[in-house]
């Protein structure tokens, strides 16, 4: 291999090192996400209760400050009344917050009222009867003749040779704003909140938009690279390994010593493999469209992909169950969902130690065909499974780690997308979701 081709392998396969270091980065961004969403929760959480409990404290404050006035001015007539046992004093009485005020004696006549006509007359209810005997004020809400909502407070009068009920109606405007300002604040601060993420929400999805835009530029970049890189090899290394395997099977034919017929075997062998490996990589770096045709998904081509599979492996203990129906096509150049198939193909059997079975099954879900291919091996660890998709990751010494990325490059250009996961009962499960041809076109 020439120097300028080992140069832009290192550099591929450089930039394939950062790709990985960019997953990496991009998990411990999904966990810093996470911890970011957590906190907004806690946040909101805390200011919810936050709105909420100062609106539910607003009417014990309003009450409390209609009762704390209502003591200081019951204080300020029962000093008056006692200093003028003819109520005189309280003519003149006025306080912008009382509505009414009257004394009210035991027998339940008015002794004295704000409205002069009143004097004299008798009380109909009995809501004032408990402050004679009750340890505090006796406290009412009620609704005026106006309609206005008041507050009544029923304070016990102790005068010189009687105790009278004084009756007290305030106004509850100041209170009422104390409530109103809690209710007027938890608004305001709920809709700053559900303000605050919808805008969170927005920028999250331009942030990520803006991060796949340029994931999808760096990948493009990338590809073009590895196509400059595939073109070389195809020029400088897959011509060499063509000499080399011609030239080992013609020493295979002529060398009679059973020593040196496996070390030229072994040398075949490996050429085969890196021819492999070049081809992998020449997949992967094609730029071309997958999607640009209409393939039946039939027994006939799933078959096929699974001879041209077993025909280079020793697998006849391994069975193929197919579970598919008939007449399925799907929006993907023949040529590349065979490499799609026989890939997962290839990726089942070398997860099968010595004897299993591959089962493929197909469902049509929503306009896209669902192709399932699961094996009975030891199925994905979690790392395997986290970067099963990432190119040039395996877990075989001896593999290239492209077959599962060139399966996911075909899907994604199919329209479609692939998954890995493990079954329930053991084993690796590949799905594939392919859009089928009359979905495309209806599209």
């Amino acid at each position: 291999m020439s120097l300028p081709c080992k140069g832009k392998a290192f550099l591929a396969m450089g930039e394939w090192d950062a790709s990985k270091e960019g997953v990496h980065h991009q998990v411990k961004r999904a966990g810093a996400d996470t911890l970011l969403l957590m906190g907004g929760v806690l946040i909101t959480a805390f200011l919810l209760w936050f709105a909420v409990n100062s609106q539910q404290n607003a009417r014990p404050v309003a009450r409390a400050m209609l009762q704390g006035l209502a003591l200081s001015l019951g204080q300020a007539i029962e000093y008056l009344a006692a200093r003028d046992p003819s109520f005189e004093a309280l003519v003149d009485f006025r306080y912008r917050d009382i509505a009414y005020f009257a004394l009210i004696d035991r027998s339940g006549r008015i002794r004295f009222h704000q409205n002069p006509d009143l004097i004299g007359e008798w009380v109909e209810d009995t809501r004032y009867l408990p402050a004679f005997t009750a340890a505090g004020p006796v406290e009412n809400r009620i609704r005026l003749g106006t309609g206005e909502e008041a507050y009544e407070c029923h304070l016990p009068l102790r005068l010189p040779g009687e105790t009278l009920v004084l009756r007290l109606v305030l106004h509850t405007w100041q209170a009422d704003q104390i409530i109103n300002r809690a209710r007027t604040g938890a608004t305001i601060l709920l809709a700053l909140t559900a303000g605050a993420w919808v805008l969170g929400f927005l920028l999250v999805r331009l942030l990520k938009r803006d991060a796949r835009r340029r994931e999808q530029m760096a990948r493009q970049e990338q590809m073009v690279r590895l196509g400059e890189l595939g073109a070389v090899l195809a020029h400088e290394v897959r011509t060499p390994l063509a000499g080399i395997k011609g030239y080992a099977q013609l020493l295979g034919e002529r060398i009679t010593d059973e020593r040196s017929q496996r070390f030229v075997a072994l040398i075949a062998q490996e050429a085969f493999r890196l021819e492999g490996l070049v081809n992998d990589l020449l997949d992967y770096a094609r730029q071309d469209d997958p999607g640009a045709g209409c393939t039946p998904l039939d027994e006939a081509l799933l078959s096929d992909a699974w001879n041209m599979v077993t025909d280079h492996a020793d697998v006849q203990s391994v069975k193929l169950e197919l579970s598919i129906p008939s007449g399925v096509r799907v929006t993907c150049r023949p040529e590349r969902l065979r490499q799609l198939l026989i890939n997962l193909f290839s990726n089942a059997l070398q997860a099968i130690p010595a004897e299993g079975t591959v089962r493929v099954m197909m469902m049509d879900e929503g306009g896209m065909v669902a192709l399932t291919v699961r094996d009975t091996g030891a199925g994905f660890t979690e790392e395997a499974m986290n970067r099963a998709f990432d190119p040039f990751y395996t877990t075989r010494p001896r593999g290239s780690g492209l077959g599962l990325a060139v399966c996911r490059k075909i899907a994604e250009g199919c329209g479609g997308r692939i998954s890995a996961g493990n079954a329930e009962g053991g084993g690796a499960v590949m799905t594939v979701f392919l859009p089928s041809c009359h979905e495309r076109k209806g599209s």
